[in-house]
């Protein structure tokens, strides 16, 4: 009855209140009327016969438009009218033409009308509409709000739709009863899982020896070795299994309980060559991972007779199997296949395969695993654990936890969400009942002390002063379960999760205007941090330090400096370059076997991409090297895949690129080939509108109804380019493709994972190959030529990736007005209208000089009037 009244309430609080804070306003005739652009005579006579009701060219209905403060739609229509009309490209040419002078004056009267609206707007409703927290920001904020870093709470929220290249944008986000009964969950989960009310830890060791698994030293181990005593040392392995395969699991006899462990792995790479063991050729990686495929770590395997003992630190969710994953091998069988499968004979053949066989192996000897520890350091003996943990602390304070018993008067502890949302057979969420030596935590003085912790928490969960009203609200949810004899923790756990499905948790709270001192610190701290503010960035919005220059940029240094700052970069990176696509799609196997469940060269991909944005911003380097640096962020894989020499290791490192080199900057890199490919091979037309959007920020309109798509021949019997001439033969299909086709063309030289090539690969037509990948004869042939040379729009012709990236890198004013435009959507949760083209292109002309710095970009943005203003 409890839950339900609680379920209840907050629906009524969470509806109601933001229901009231998204009102729409009525708005006042503005007096243009004679002077709008709406029903002016040059539409009438230039536009609206062939953009009226029964023509509607385009899906343009001029006779219906709007321009009003209220309709952002037609604002935005009236705003592509305007940038045609500028750009020259209507009338069209078989049309009557307007004079110069006719066309200079409605554009100008439009800009003025535009600006003048969308200001009023702003005067009223803010830039930004209610803007809730996005998954990826819920998630964070727990896990700072809790100091509980192991909560996994993304998954279990609703994705948000897209809008502006971003998923944060205000007027895209919804909010139904589905929503909020996700965003409870979550709540509940969190909670849940940042209590930890469990007895103090006793860290113990365990140790397995990978020699004691019979299923990796053969069936018929007991016959060869006698007795676990003289068994080898090692345990080779020379190739990883697939997804389809069963994964080398880590035998686990550890207390298996959620909490930080201390782990560690004797292992060693060598080069088997015919039964000898020789340094390797090529460095070997290894991961240790869960089976719900999260990485705890990654290292360099030791090299060396006696190998090397890796240790590294993580939390442990409880019941968790963990998998020992080769990150640098292919699914190669290293074993001869024989009928007979008796122990003894499929032992001789396999010894037999190795007698000849040469490849890198990694070996294991044993698996240690520590804890749990009280906290991440992982440090202390087991009689000196700080404990409740922190993430308890953060809950109820110093409060001291002891066993329930039924002498205490209270109900049993309720049942807890696992924190590691484990799912049953069913398909929900599984929870565990405390057992009866389980701690509860304790109060004297129960009204008090929640009164205490709710306003507490409040204060930081709303990231501000809660209101009385707000405070006795959340409050009564506790006081009525301490009423009804249940346990502290119980009580409070109602009481934390109105906080947390409140709208002034749920939404960043800012008035029309400028934003006062938490507000902007809020901001701020969502654009850089994707969660909550900490303490020193509040203290600046409370002291008024952060809303002068000085204090806004002293901060802006600080929390980019700060380890947190990586999500931004990732989650910025992952949506402006696509990144998060990078698992949507695989390479055919048969065409490009070599990268066929290489998860390696995927990860490492990525960690490039989001390591050059870093040193980007780290080196306030130009625009222009958004596609032309001399550098790149690699490691051993990708060295590999580029033709580079010397790297070492899987550590990603800054390395010069060697000059002729084709790659440098994003438009070249592994992840964004790999997500520009359409599943299958590359494709032209992909990658071109992924140039033409995402690089320059023009991205190019819809394909018409029934115009197709373009289907690659891997049979080799026609290119691509051939393919593509045909498809643009059609009048309405050849304007766009006219700017889509020459960046996907010169981009052509490289394959899905973006390694060069001269040939294309095919199935039927073309020249044999005597190539073994993964020790099997690959399928595909040696197809046609590429031919990566082309002519962009505007007329210019170009060769190869060289010549059409000096093109690019030329245009370094449209790649700044691209990233300046994409910092400040992300940053304030709206996408740019007409009236914010004026920041944007001040903040360009002051920066032209230098060349568009990419880290100035971004602090001006942030230190600009649009972002200190709902």
């Amino acid at each position: 009855m409890l839950i339900r009244t609680f379920v209840r309430c907050l629906h009524v609080i969470a509806f109601g209140v933001c229901g009231s804070g998204v009102a729409a306003t009525a708005f006042a005739e503005d007096g243009l009327a004679g002077i709008s652009p709406v029903g002016h005579p040059f539409i009438e006579r230039h536009c609206i016969h062939c953009h009226d009701e029964s023509t509607t060219e385009g899906g343009l209905n001029l006779a219906d438009l709007k321009l009003e403060a209220d309709d952002p739609v037609g604002l935005t229509r009236w705003a592509k009218i305007h940038d045609r009309l500028e750009a020259g490209e209507m009338p069209p040419e078989d049309e009557e033409q307007p004079s110069r002078s006719e066309i200079a004056e409605f554009v100008k009267l439009t800009s003025n009308t535009l600006n003048a609206t969308w200001k009023e707007r702003y005067l009223t409703r803010g830039r930004v509409g209610g803007r809730r927290l996005n998954p990826v920001e819920y998630e964070n904020t727990l896990r700072d709000l809790f100091a509980a870093p192991w909560l996994e709470l993304k998954d279990m929220l609703p994705p948000d739709p897209e809008a502006s290249g971003f998923d944060n944008v205000a007027d895209a986000q919804e909010i139904s009863y589905v929503q909020l009964a996700r965003y409870l969950e979550a709540a509940e989960v969190a909670i849940d899982g940042a209590m930890r009310l469990r007895p103090a830890p006793k860290p113990t060791k365990v140790r397995t020896w990978f020699s004691e698994e019979g299923r990796y030293l053969g069936k018929d181990w007991k016959e060869r070795y006698g007795s676990l005593d003289e068994r080898p040392e090692w345990v080779w392995f020379f190739q990883e299994p697939n997804s389809a395969q069963t994964p080398r699991h880590i035998r686990n006899t550890s207390q298996q309980i959620p909490g930080w462990y201390r782990f560690r792995v004797r292992c060693r790479a060598a080069l088997w060559d015919k039964g000898e063991l020789l340094p390797p050729e090529e460095g070997q990686v290894a991961w240790i991972t869960t089976a719900a495929n999260r990485i705890l770590a990654k290292f360099d395997v030791p090299e060396g007779e006696d190998g090397g003992v890796i240790e590294f630190t993580a939390w442990h969710h409880e019941n968790e199997l963990l998998d020992f994953f080769c990150a640098t091998m292919d699914d190669r069988m290293v074993s001869f296949r024989t009928k007979k499968k008796d122990a003894e004979t499929m032992r001789e053949a396999s010894e037999g395969f190795l007698k000849e066989y040469r490849g890198h192996g990694i070996a294991v000897d044993w698996f240690e695993i520590e804890g749990p520890f009280a906290d991440e350091s992982c440090e202390g003996t087991p009689d000196n654990q700080r404990w409740p943990s922190e993430s308890c602390r953060q809950l109820f304070g110093e409060l001291p936890i002891e066993p329930w018993t039924k002498s205490s008067g209270l109900r049993p502890p309720e049942p807890l969400n696992r924190p590691d949302l484990t799912a049953n057979k069913h398909g929900l969420r599984e929870t565990f009942r405390l057992p009866p030596d389980m701690a509860i935590v304790v109060s004297k003085e129960p009204r008090k002390d929640a009164e205490a912790l709710v306003r507490h928490f409040m204060k930081r969960a709303y990231r501000r002063p809660p209101e009385e009203s707000e405070v006795q609200r959340c409050l009564a949810f506790a006081i009525e379960a301490i009423e009804d004899e249940a346990c502290f923790q119980d009580a409070m756990r109602l009481a934390y999760k109105a906080v947390l499905c409140s709208p002034d948790f749920l939404y960043l709270q800012e008035t029309p205007g400028e934003l006062d001192g938490r507000a902007l610190a809020s901001r701020l701290s969502y654009t850089l941090w994707r969660s909550m503010p900490d303490s020193e960035l509040m203290q600046s919005a409370e002291s008024g330090e952060l809303r002068t220059d000085a204090g806004l940029t002293q901060q802006f240094d600080r929390m980019l400096r700060d380890p947190k700052s990586q999500r931004f970069i990732s989650d910025f990176t992952g949506q402006w370059l696509d990144l998060r696509q990078i698992h949507d799609t695989s390479p055919d196997r048969d065409l490009f076997p070599e990268y066929f469940s290489d998860n390696l060269v995927v990860d490492s991909a990525v960690a490039e991409t989001e390591a050059t944005f870093v040193e980007m911003l780290r080196e306030d380097s130009p625009a222009k090297t958004v596609v032309d640096a001399d550098f790149a962020m690699i490691n051993e894989r990708l060295a590999e895949l580029y033709g580079l020499e010397g790297v070492k290791g899987q550590a990603i490192r800054r390395v010069s690129l060697p000059p002729g080199s084709p790659y440098g900057g994003f438009l070249t890199h592994s992840s964004v080939m790999k997500v520009t490919a359409n599943g299958l091979t590359t494709s032209p037309v992909l990658r071109g509108a992924w140039v033409m959007d995402r690089i320059l920020g023009l991205p190019p309109s819809p394909p018409p109804p029934g115009a197709g798509s373009i289907e690659p021949d891997t049979r080799g019997a026609t290119t691509v380019r051939e393919l593509l001439a045909k498809h643009s033969r059609s009048e309405s299909c050849a304007s766009c493709h006219a700017s889509i086709d020459p960046p996907g063309f010169a981009l052509e030289n490289f394959d899905v994972m973006g390694k060069w090539r001269e040939h294309y690969r095919s199935f039927e037509e073309g020249e044999k190959l005597d190539v073994v990948v993964a020790l099997r004869p690959v399928k595909y042939r040696r197809g046609p030529s590429v031919d990566a040379s082309g002519v962009t729009k505007a007329g210019h012709e170009f060769n190869d990736i060289h010549q059409y990236r000096k093109l690019l890198a030329g245009q370094d004013e449209q790649l700044a007005r691209n990233l300046t435009e994409r910092f400040l959507t992300f940053a304030t949760g709206a996408g740019v209208s007409f009236a914010d083209r004026n920041v944007v292109e001040t903040i360009l002309r002051e920066n032209e000089d230098e060349g568009y710095p990419i880290r100035t970009l971004l602090r001006q943005v942030i230190l600009s009037e649009t972002f200190r203003s709902k």
